[in-house]
């Protein structure tokens, strides 16, 4: 496959107009999951993959309306639609069970399309005579459940069918004129490169018009969750899941439909893998990068966000140097706003920085911005540390980027100079550079990759070196709001407050050794997770030198330590 056919290029082909699915539980579970509903697949959670707009209880009428309710307000949407039987096994039930049960659906609103979820050991004769029934009237696809070629795997994720059973089943529908899409995801444990293509090729060789992909998802609830836990799974990041993706579709027959490129599910119900991406922005990327035809990570990393600035991903700390809700907004937002430095300058008075994780220089860039905008007497000075001089490289090749000057003068010569602000850049662990500092500043930036990634930057140990180079009013600010982090902070002896979310589904922190009189400040709840609780333990780096794992281990070490002495892993309250 050299070009990738979107089920929505399909549709336009099919019927001139985009059409929108509408699913439909009509709660058949599924054949290995017990009459206790447990057991299954490792992957599969207790509601079988049921619509997020749907609930248990809800009749086929009730999840029509909904479904249609759904399509309009989010796609402006309106017929003919796809009725798609989505959750758990769709074909568990007698023939005539099912021949009912869609007839009946089918009357509710105007379908053009039907779209059948099934598994392949799950599809008897009698049964594929019902679908066969379907395509007098409707465009007919059953999607089947393959998941992976390989049936070592299959067992593993406790499949209950072999890959000879797909071999079966859609042979048989292609005999009786159904289309059929493979559905597959790549990630599953002990899978590789390797057990990718050997299930495109062994997929490309069977009568399928079309696929389906998901990267693995560790969802709440289910098998997998727990074999995560234990280290039995690592789920791809985007990039990763990306390169692999495209290698697999290029195995695949040129005119398959592509129904899907990535999973997708409520944010809160996901374990792993943490996307910074969503699931149109990953589409956008992967588009694009199919079509160039340059199949690397490396031509992916310069990523748009929201407010048209770009980022860049890293490879080591699998996370993008800043939100993709919008790079340059990010360090307005949560720096240079809560800390009030446009105010400090507007009344006159010069203003000091320290920013911690000079990255792609956007904190810098946009104070810099803010103070030139703002001129007058009052001037700006900044110490940027940064551990990877190669940073600055790779900030320069970001597309559109704002404050390009300062960056090259930084790569070049180590500092920037204007009549309004002057920039100091200090390379190397940051944890080394901190010794080096003898002067005190009005505002400190925290920007490290996030603590569990990072954790060197965010100890109780290097944050009380950064409490040292304070002045006595200043204040201390970061995107982050992790609770290890908020511990530390309390035990420093600072006062916290929350600037506003932004990117995250939780604002970031402010922090300082005096009262600032315009940040609201941290609920007691918040302080008493951090303080009562293993949550808010703090990271400890006691010489500031050691490595990640010695600074992760030791926190568990000390986690294990105060569980055993009858502190709570999570403070709740009486």
């Amino acid at each position: 496959m050299k070009t990738i056919r979107t089920l929505k290029d399909y549709f336009l082909e099919r019927w001139g107009t985009a059409v929108q699915r509408i699913p439909v539980d009509l709660g058949l579970s599924c054949p290995h999951r017990g009459a206790d509903g447990r057991g299954g697949c490792v992957f599969c959670t207790p509601d079988g993959s049921r619509a997020r707009h749907l609930h248990a209880d809800m009749t086929p009428e009730e999840q029509v309306k909904r479904g249609i309710d759904y399509v309009r307000t989010r796609y402006h949407a309106g017929p003919p639609y796809a009725a798609y039987f989505q959750a758990f096994t769709s074909t568990h039930a007698p023939a005539a069970v099912l021949r009912e049960l869609y007839r009946k659906v089918l009357a509710l609103a105007p379908f053009n399309t039907v779209i059948i979820a099934t598994r392949p050991d799950c599809l008897p004769p009698e049964t594929v005579e019902v679908i066969a029934e379907l395509t007098e009237k409707y465009d007919v696809w059953v999607e089947l459940g393959v998941q992976t070629a390989n049936n070592d795997t299959l067992d593993l994720i406790n499949r209950g069918h072999h890959f000879d059973a797909v071999r079966d089943a859609v042979t048989r529908l292609h005999e009786r004129g159904i289309k059929s899409a493979a559905h597959v995801i790549l990630g599953l444990p002990g899978e590789d490169s390797g057990d990718y293509r050997r299930t495109a090729r062994k997929l490309a060789a069977l009568p399928f018009s079309g696929v389906k992909v998901h990267n693995l998802l560790v969802l709440k609830g289910s098998a997998l969750e727990r074999m995560f836990r234990s280290g039995e799974v690592l789920p791809m990041n985007e990039y990763e899941y990306a390169v692999e993706l495209a290698h697999f579709l290029q195995e695949l027959p040129e005119g398959w439909v592509v129904m899907r490129l990535c999973a997708d599910a409520p944010r809160e119900e996901i374990v792993a893998p943490d996307w910074w991406m969503t699931k149109s922005a990953f589409t956008d990327m992967f588009l694009t990068m199919f079509a160039s035809g340059e199949i690397s990570p490396d031509c992916m990393k310069a990523v748009r966000t929201e407010d048209g600035s770009y980022t860049f991903y890293h490879p080591r700390y699998r996370q993008h140097f800043h939100s993709t809700a919008g790079a340059w907004e990010e360090s307005i937002r949560k720096y240079l706003q809560p800390c009030g430095i446009a105010e400090k300058l507007r009344s006159g008075k010069n203003a000091s920085i320290l920013d911690v994780g000079f990255g792609m220089g956007f904190n810098v860039c946009a104070a810099v911005a803010l103070a030139e905008e703002i001129g007058g007497k009052a001037k700006l000075y900044i110490t940027t540390l940064e551990s990877d001089p190669a940073v600055l490289n790779a900030a320069l090749r970001l597309p559109e980027r704002k404050g390009v000057e300062i960056v090259r003068a930084l790569a070049e010569e180590g500092i920037y100079e204007s009549s309004s602000a002057r920039v100091e850049l200090m390379t190397g662990d940051a944890r080394d550079s901190i010794r080096l500092l003898s002067a005190h500043y009005d505002y400190v930036f925290l920007d490290g990759f996030t603590p569990a990634a990072n954790p060197e930057l965010w100890t109780v140990d290097f944050l009380s070196r950064l409490r040292d180079r304070m002045k006595s009013d200043g204040l201390l600010a970061s995107y982050c709001g992790a609770y290890p982090f908020k511990g530390a902070l309390l035990e420093l002896g600072f006062h916290l407050y929350e600037s506003k979310p932004f990117g995250r589904r939780r604002g970031g922190t402010v922090a300082a050794l005096d009262t600032p009189p315009f940040l609201p400040p941290l609920s007691e709840k918040e302080v008493l997770i951090a303080t009562r609780s293993t949550a808010g333990t703090p990271y400890r780096d006691p010489l500031l030198r050691w490595s990640r794992e010695e600074i992760l281990q030791d926190r568990v070490s000390h986690v294990a330590k105060l569980r055993s002495e009858g502190v709570p892993k999570w403070y709740k309250g009486r």
